[in-house]
């Protein structure tokens, strides 16, 4: 099991981005790294000073189940002034992203902007991030969940859109991407049938560079073209 906070208040950021958020009492260096794993914990066990916590700066972007990061890379060099985060289930993962931001810090100055996180979204997604904060939400190809038995474990559905609209700002935008046609079909469902979100349109899209990043940037989207297999995806906008 891994820990997880109370609520918003309880997270430092700084501990993630800590050339963004300034901790007076201590300043995390480009060495250290925070994951929630085992090998790299954290502890959530008092509320954070308001700088820290949120409350004046947001995380921007967050990519949930990252895989192996190739997205939340790409999102953070060709957003150099968002501040974007990858959550991911599996620790092993998460250490091997986290370690990679590291060596970019220490090595060559870079991917300060970007951070990975253990954490089960499905059940903590709301303890992390504050009402109208976040301006774009990734899902890159999840698990379909195949069975209909599974289909309540979709990352996808319409309980866990109302925490996601909750996040999101309005005009913030969601983003879902699988190269599984059922899969994609339930997306469309699901997204259209929200009062809280408006689908948008492949010419509403032509100037998203976070729309083409979903396509090639991940690992998973890097195997279904090995496959030669085709990709869907969908985006909305929160209203």
């Amino acid at each position: 099991m891994y820990p997880f906070p109370l609520n918003p208040d309880y997270v430092d950021w700084s501990i993630h981005y800590p050339k963004y958020f300034v901790n007076s009492e201590k300043q995390v260096s480009n060495m250290e790294i925070f994951c929630n794993t085992q090998q790299y914990p954290i502890q959530y066990e008092q509320i954070v000073s308001e700088k820290l916590n949120g409350r004046e700066r947001n995380v921007d972007f967050v990519d949930v189940g990252c895989g192996f990061g190739g997205l939340l890379f790409n999102l953070g060099k060709e957003f150099p002034d968002k501040l974007s985060m990858g959550l991911e289930i599996r620790g092993k993962l998460v250490d091997y992203i986290g370690e990679k931001i590291r060596a970019f810090r220490v090595e060559q100055d870079q991917c300060h902007n970007i951070c990975v996180l253990r954490t089960n979204a499905m059940r903590h997604f709301l303890q992390y991030y504050r009402k109208n904060s976040v301006e774009k939400l990734f899902f890159g190809f999840p698990d379909p969940h195949f069975k209909a038995k599974n289909f309540r474990r979709r990352i996808i559905n319409f309980g866990f859109l109302s925490e996601y609209a909750y996040a999101l700002k309005k005009g913030g935008r969601l983003y879902a991407i699988t190269d599984v046609p059922d899969l994609h079909a339930w997306h469309v469902e699901k997204i259209s049938e929200h009062s809280q979100f408006r689908v948008l349109s492949e010419k509403e899209l032509k100037d998203d560079k976070a729309y083409k990043l979903i396509f090639n940037s991940s690992e998973e989207s890097k195997k279904v073209d090995r496959h030669n297999c085709s990709k869907y995806a969908i985006v909305a906008e929160r209203i």
